[in-house]
């Protein structure tokens, strides 16, 4: 029996939106474009020439006073996710979230126990788990070579002046809500861990508002690795996207060639050496004059295809399958974000 299209509204005709959730919608099988939600009337009559929803409004309760959708899509600023989305739960919706949850911890604490008391569904749109990067570091961290993995470094730079609402701490914005929940949750769900340990600062450099827009966050994971958090918006330069250490070698990522370069050598082509118990270094040296036998490989992206978020999306809310980005991982990056925030002294 086919599963009837999910009835779908979609609040904040914003950049995300406009380039990422409208155009799925309107292509994925199993969805219906039932309603687009803005303020701004210009923006209604662009969308409506350009994805033909059924309906247009300028509010979300001109939506729900004619109609009631399956599920409503929240790509509107953060400040404004806490009530569009109780609001949804209130007239018997389920909601997709666009990152991050809420503005605060408390914020997603609320909407997750509204979630629960109403039996409605959850789960917000975290779209860098289903990369093709994702994909080949997990397969990179699982793969053995690089032995027992014991730092991964996550960078992201480049000079903005920020200036729109993002730029703004009253609005939810800044850099750590905004690529930092991104990338938390990256780790969280390639290393299948919790972070128990956090140090963090954050800056407000090019930007014009008050936001952040350096983080260097160092995060203590429940299983050893140490997840090192590089974000600036302030950089002249940049460094690489991808550095993962281990005991037996290292891998980087070349955004460029979008190819992986592994350093690495096998354990048993190692001598054995005796460590030397005196104070007096032998031959008067630095090292030991060991020669690692390293061996190199180049790990192409493209063996990688990413996954389509979408449709796993669809399986949750239409076809009852688990979800994709579980409510208490959603919880978790939260709870990162504000423990960042308390560590910087920039508190909620």
């Amino acid at each position: 029996m086919k599963t009837p299209a999910l009835k779908t509204a979609v609040f904040g005709l914003g950049r995300i939106a406009w380039s990422f959730h409208l155009p799925q919608i309107i292509k994925q099988p199993g969805f219906e474009l039932a309603a687009v939600v803005d303020p701004l009337a210009e923006r209604l009559r662009e969308a409506a020439e350009r994805f033909h929803p059924a309906a247009c409004y300028t509010s979300c309760e001109e939506l729900y006073a004619e109609q009631k959708p399956d599920l409503v899509v929240v790509a509107s600023p953060t400040c404004f996710h806490q009530q569009q989305v109780l609001q949804a739960f209130g007239h018997g919706c389920d909601v997709f979230c666009d990152k991050p949850l809420a503005v605060s911890l408390r914020e997603a604490d609320d909407i997750i126990a509204a979630m629960q008391r109403t039996g409605r569904k959850l789960m917000v749109y975290q779209p860098h788990r289903a990369t093709s990067e994702a994909a080949a570091v997990k397969a990179i961290l699982s793969g053995g070579l690089l032995g027992t993995i014991y730092l991964v470094r996550r960078s992201v730079t480049g000079f903005t002046r920020r200036s729109d609402w993002q730029a703004f701490r009253k609005n939810g914005g800044g850099i750590l809500n905004n690529y930092g929940a991104h990338f938390i949750d990256q780790f969280l769900y390639l290393n299948r861990c919790k972070i128990r340990k956090v140090s963090c600062e954050l800056r407000a450099v090019a930007t014009l508002g008050d936001a952040d827009d350096v983080v260097k966050a160092v995060m203590m994971a429940d299983n050893g690795v140490i997840f090192d958090l590089d974000i600036n918006m302030a950089a002249a330069q940049g460094v690489p996207l991808w550095h993962i250490f281990g005991s037996c070698g290292a891998a980087v990522y070349d955004a460029q060639r979008q190819e992986w370069g592994l350093t690495y050598f096998e354990p048993g082509e190692l001598a054995p050496i005796k460590p030397q118990v005196g104070l007096a270094a032998a031959n008067r040296t630095y090292d030991n004059g060991e020669k690692i036998p390293w061996k190199t490989m180049t790990i192409p992206n493209r063996d990688f295809p990413d996954m389509d978020f979408y449709a796993k999306c669809r399986d949750y809310f239409a076809a009852g399958d688990s979800p994709f980005v579980p409510v208490s991982e959603t919880r978790e990056v939260m709870r990162v974000i504000s423990e960042c925030r308390r560590d910087a002294g920039w508190d909620e």
